[in-house]
């Protein structure tokens, strides 16, 4: 966990539908000036037979207005009583919380790949990293077009590739097929620039990215799904398999360098009967699923 975190009530300013999901605007100045991409906040709900509350990833925010934005899909009972709310419905928030993106210490080739609403806060990233001077490619995918994240045109080098598994939009495939063809087309170093990778989507997706990333020598930071109960390290429910032993994705991550991370523990933990809980980005009951 980086930076000052900030507990607060902070009420929904807008409710809107974005494509197949739902877009909070909330305000939480304190947590709008000191939030990165990568980094999500724990909200509380009220929503009948829920406890826990629901970590999200901020899909951006308004340092002017003081607001962050968060986008959600109706999961369960938690999401369900957020995307209901509404304007003016106060809300009890923590954040920002976890590790975010790191940008290149140079201008590079940034490669920004997605999956469902997983996309959210890679857009914002997208914007940031082509502001400090980096080529950014942002790759959108997801089974069907119906629940394609609706990215709008970036300002600056964003150029945005979309792809469904159905081809209803964009390129048809994965969106691992893309990234693959985006770094046969480029490796890592093209002139003297590096191209890295960041990543926020399904575990599988995640796995996925890592493996292209390792068979290209990429450096690749992924935004872990990970289950999660307190969201700030005392529970132990997120801990993720990695080569240095086990870090806890709330406060360790949810960005980890992929390199570092066994994936096979990690897959393998998730098909198993304990798969529970909550997961960052996702904010619902695991069996939901995520696109």
């Amino acid at each position: 966990m980086t930076g000052t975190v900030d507990v607060t009530t902070g009420a929904l300013v807008a409710r809107r539908p974005v494509g197949a999901y739902h877009a909070l605007s909330i305000a939480a100045p304190a947590i709008a000036a000191n939030a990165a991409p990568g980094q999500f906040v724990s909200v509380g709900v009220d929503a009948a037979d829920t406890v826990l509350r629901r970590p999200f990833a901020i899909a951006g925010v308004d340092t002017g207005a003081g607001t962050i934005e968060l986008v959600m899909a109706v999961v369960g009972a938690g999401t369900a009583w957020l995307a209901s709310r509404p304007v003016s419905t106060p809300l009890d928030i923590v954040g920002p919380l976890g590790t975010s993106f790191v940008p290149p210490e140079r201008p590079a080739r940034c490669l920004l790949v997605g999956g469902g609403y997983g996309v959210a806060p890679l857009a914002w990233s997208a914007s940031r990293l082509a502001a400090g001077g980096n080529a950014v490619e942002l790759l959108n995918g997801a089974r069907t077009a119906s629940v394609l994240y609706p990215v709008a045109p970036r300002p600056g080098q964003v150029t945005i590739h979309e792809v469904t598994q159905d081809g209803s939009r964009g390129a048809t495939g994965l969106v691992t097929d893309a990234l693959r063809a985006r770094l046969a087309d480029h490796p890592g170093q093209h002139d003297g620039t590096p191209t890295v990778v960041h990543a926020c989507g399904p575990m599988p997706m995640l796995v996925a990215v890592a493996g292209v990333c390792a068979a290209h020598d990429v450096a690749c930071q992924v935004a872990v799904e990970e289950h999660m109960g307190c969201s700030i390290g005392v529970c132990m429910t997120c801990v993720v398999p990695t080569v240095a032993g086990n870090v806890r994705s709330c406060i360790d991550g949810p960005v980890l360098d992929a390199a570092r991370i066994e994936w096979t523990s990690v897959l393998g933990r998730r098909s198993g009967p304990t798969a529970r809980a909550t997961s960052t980005n996702r904010g619902d009951h695991a069996g939901s699923g995520r696109p």
